[in-house]
């Protein structure tokens, strides 16, 4: 059978929770090599067309790192500022955390750096004090019912849309990465769901941090991304190098500075 052709249904590809056939895999990628290095002889836009497969995994390397890197940036934006909504908000505008909002301030102090008038607590907000019991026990249930309300959202989102986002995903992309097939769980709805939801764990307050679900938001960037180069969207032995690739460089910063079992 021709492994450059289109493959004949209920041949060559994989059900979901199969395991990939390697030498299948890397006998597909040895033929399409052979095949574009006899072309490129023929003519010049053959040769454009391999050189620019042969670029494609330095580009999308790069789109990867931008992606993920960029989605990292925000979660963690959008992590500090949800964590201080819980406590006030900036009256120069919402978006603005607790740190961002004094900045601009002309009346702050390098030892009350904290403390400006653009920020408001919601004792402040609602009854009009800042200090006393009646402040403390409005800033104390405004706090508890902010994180309640992060907590269910993010539950409720997992639940509804996308339940492979829930957990750290480290032992599940270990199994990807051996070549056990889960669909779905590095696709477009689990990266959304996860980044969403990531944040709000985060600023709910749970006991847990942005490190792991990293590696599965950075792995889902891949996967997604993948599509758009034939090699690789054709050839799930070349998407276990992007994966494996996004593991170790996101895996590594996190070893070295984090007691993770992992």
């Amino acid at each position: 059978m021709d492994l450059l052709e289109e493959p004949v249904p209920g041949v060559g590809t994989y059900e979901d929770f199969n395991t990939i056939d390697w030498v299948r895999e890397k006998s597909k990628d040895r033929d399409r090599h052979r095949e574009i290095a006899t072309k490129s002889k023929e003519s010049t836009w053959a040769l454009v067309k391999g050189i620019s497969d042969a670029f494609s995994g330095w580009l999308l390397m790069l789109l990867i790192g931008l992606m993920s890197g960029a989605l990292a940036g925000g979660i963690d934006i959008s992590a500090h500022w949800m964590t201080d909504l819980k406590e006030g908000v900036c009256l120069n505008g919402f978006w603005f955390n607790h740190e961002h909002c004094c900045w601009s301030s002309n009346e702050t102090t390098f030892q009350e750096r904290d403390k400006c008038p653009q920020w408001k607590s919601w004792a402040e907000l609602i009854i009009g004090q800042s200090e006393g019991p009646f402040a403390y026990i409005m800033n104390y249930l405004l706090y508890v019912s902010w994180a309640l309300l992060f907590a269910f959202l993010a539950v409720s989102l997992v639940r509804a849309f996308a339940p492979y986002a829930c957990g750290s995903g480290i032992p599940e992309i270990k199994t990807i990465l051996s070549g056990f097939i889960i669909r779905g769980y590095l696709g477009k709805w689990t990266l959304i769901i996860k980044t969403i939801t990531l944040v709000l764990a985060v600023s709910s307050g749970l006991s847990l941090g942005k490190e792991g679900p990293l590696v599965h938001v950075a792995c889902c960037c891949g996967n997604i991304l993948c599509h758009l180069f034939t090699k690789y969207r054709k050839n799930e032995a070349k998407r276990r190098e992007v994966r494996r690739h996004r593991w170790w460089t996101w895996r590594s910063p996190c070893s070295s500075r984090c007691s993770s079992p992992w």
